[in-house]
């Protein structure tokens, strides 16, 4: 009788379910695991049924015959069948009736190879039932479900599950899953998806985005364990809709604000004031709506902050940090003033702030009077941290020679004209420009270029291509944990020396969070002006110490640095008189001091002039106020959340000042 047929039909469903468990491991684990199998049972079903008919008959020209029949047995293990009945009732064979470790290996080579079978089939025909079984009983505690399935979205989910490591096996923890749309190629996006385990869903336009999430398990008891990150990629038409209905579903299922959170790619202004709304809705005087996390995420704001990260302003030779401040102005050259144009001078002025400087920002580009005049409007507030230079004409004329010979003392020229070749080529001009005047030390060239080449192809270290969006499609770009989980000990050090409440990191809104990671961002440059150049090894309290002697300049730079945010976000002052006519209007300290609806805040002004408007303020409120400490205190507990998040200094990194 044939083995397989001894098999019980319960045996046969329970290796059946562990086949389907092992492949909720991920593709590679279960390739690993089959090889293995399969050449056990080649090997060992080989050596056993090739020796069985050796002995039946011991002529030495049967040794050919013997290892075809041999080949021949082997093979029908893979096939549902076996010649174990054969061997049972030839002479000379009876050695393995009576052996039990023999019958032993036999049968371990019969259940290897219905493993191997099973794996196989579930391979070629089972694909959506053992998706359906990884969705629903994996051992993943992190879901990202991806809405989009181009290239760039394919790249993002492969470098979430390897940690931007692509040769790295997949984490196991996590999982992709990846909604496309009915009229994209389901089968090549699987085909791609399936190097790094991911999993692809079709749309259907019968049912709703809320049916998938609910698929995915969002909706069931079980994510109370899982982590779901939710990402709307670019070119998605309902990006407020669909944001706003996630949210909706989640605070339906009662998901715990800690077990969301939610990337939107934007591609305008109108975009991301849609989402940002959603935010903020109910906060006033209660609870908001959706306590969820919202990440607003920009391509061309991604590509300049890779541009900032790489070779920040506090970096340029020609700046020469030193005792804490710069020993001249900031000044930067943008040479083109469109959206990236625009996005790069923004970013430049929230992480160019220095005691002792002012920032000087000059814009080349033809029509210039009705980009300033637009612009403008857009920031009203951006006087406060920036000097704004407009000059009409082409680069490729004498006078921006001339513009460059005026301006002798420029840190940082963006190059961000109509086409690619034109940034390249006016690069070059200016760099030879230099060269010919001598000038020891040029400043940073950055050169916008389409999908340009990465970071670690730059010509030099002056002069160098940004724009690869290969380079943002990652996990340490768009998840960054490690800055948000910064944030917000960024957030609870603004209220912990100031005896406020502290408002919990979901209860935020988008834009109080966008502050916290900015001063999380600006991290670097504040650990340089200190005289820290590396985070390695050193204790904690004399980190602290050594914060505490420098805690005056580094509370100016951070106050340059909050006021350059807010304007960079559209916001401009409010005079001491308008909070006090707002407080006898409305009775309302918030409102009176900032006010999201307008866009002011009476906070933004120089760092002597704090102490006028905590003295007013003080005074509507009737308790002593000092705004001075809020900038203090996020420099005081810079060491503690370094520590906390496993950063250490080094001791040789500690340098005079």
């Amino acid at each position: 009788m044939s083995i397989f047929v001894g098999i019980p039909p319960l045996v046969f469903g329970v290796f059946a379910i562990s086949v389907l468990f092992l492949m909720t491991k991920g593709r590679r684990t279960t390739i690993k695991v089959c090889t293995a199998l399969f050449a056990f049972a080649v090997i060992v079903g080989f050596s056993l049924y090739t020796y069985s008919y050796l002995v039946s008959d011991a002529e030495i020209t049967d040794i050919l015959f013997a290892s075809l029949r041999g080949i021949y047995s082997t093979a029908r293990m893979f096939f549902i069948n076996d010649d174990f009945g054969v061997l049972g009732d030839t002479p000379g064979t009876q050695w393995l009736a009576d052996n039990i470790w023999a019958q032993i290996l036999l049968w371990l080579c019969y259940l290897s190879a219905l493993v191997v079978i099973q794996a196989t089939l579930f391979a070629l025909f089972g694909r959506k039932l053992v998706e359906r079984f990884r969705l629903r009983f994996g051992l993943h505690r992190e879901v990202y479900i991806i809405k989009g399935g181009d290239k760039y979205a394919l790249m993002l989910g492969e470098n979430i599950v390897t940690h931007d490591n692509p040769h790295q096996r997949p984490d196991e923890k996590r999982l992709v899953v990846f909604l496309i749309n009915e009229d994209e190629d389901e089968r090549k996006t699987h085909e791609k998806a399936a190097h790094f385990d991911g999993v692809v869903k079709v749309i259907d336009r019968k049912k709703d985005l809320q049916y998938y999430l609910n698929k995915a398990g969002m909706g069931k008891r079980r994510c109370r364990k899982t982590k779901y990150n939710i990402i709307l990629a670019p070119d998605n038409v309902s990006m407020h809709d669909n944001a706003l209905a996630i949210a909706e579903y989640a605070n339906k299922n009662k998901v715990e604000n800690n077990k969301l959170d939610i990337y939107v790619f934007v591609s305008s202004e109108w975009d991301r004031k849609q989402i940002e709304a959603i935010t903020r809705k109910g906060i006033k005087n209660s609870k908001r709506t959706y306590p969820y996390t919202f990440h607003i995420v920009s391509e061309v704001d991604l590509l300049i902050r890779q541009m900032i990260e790489n070779h920040p302003p506090y970096k340029c030779r020609t700046l020469a940090l030193k005792n804490g401040k710069a020993t001249k102005n900031f000044t930067v050259m943008i040479l083109g003033f469109g959206e990236i144009g625009e996005h790069a001078l923004l970013r430049l002025v929230m992480n160019g702030q220095f005691v002792g400087s002012h920032m000087r920002a000059i814009i080349v580009e033809k029509n210039t009077e009705e980009l300033k005049d637009c612009f403008l409007h857009r920031y009203p507030g951006i006087h406060l941290s920036c000097e704004m230079d407009f000059r009409n004409f082409d680069v490729q004329c004498k006078s921006f020679f001339n513009l460059l010979d005026e301006v002798a003392d420029v840190d940082y020229i963006v190059i961000a004209l109509n086409s690619s070749e034109l940034n390249k080529q006016t690069a070059l001009n200016v760099r030879l420009h230099y060269e010919r005047k001598d000038v020891e030390k040029c400043p940073f060239i950055a050169i916008s270029e389409k999908n340009g080449c990465s970071y670690e192809k730059r010509l030099e270290e002056n002069i160098f291509v940004f724009g690869c969006r290969e380079d943002i499609y990652k996990e340490s770009v768009i998840i960054r944990e490690e800055i948000d989980r910064m944030a917000k000990e960024v957030n609870v050090g603004y209220s912990v020396d100031n005896s406020n409440s502290i408002t919990e990191w979901h209860e935020l809104d988008w834009f109080s969070k966008e502050s916290n990671r900015a001063s999380a961002d600006f991290m670097p440059a504040i650990l340089k002006i200190a005289g820290i150049d590396e985070i390695t090894e050193i204790s904690k309290e004399i980190f602290a110490e050594f914060i505490s002697t420098h805690l005056e300049f580094l509370a100016q730079t951070e106050h340059l640095r909050w006021n350059a945010f807010h304007v960079a976000m559209g916001w401009y002052p409010r005079s001491i008189e308008e909070m006090r006519r707002c407080f006898a209007d409305t009775k309302d300290l918030e409102l009176c001091r900032k006010n999201f609806t307008t866009k002011q805040h009476v906070c933004l002004t120089t760092w002597d002039g704090l102490d006028e408007v905590s003295t007013a303020y003080s005074q509507m409120a009737q308790e002593e106020f000092d705004f001075k400490e809020y900038d203090r205190s996020i420099i005081r507990s810079i060491p503690a959340y370094l520590y906390d998040l496993r950063a250490v200094v080094k001791p040789n990194a500690l340098k005079k000042i």
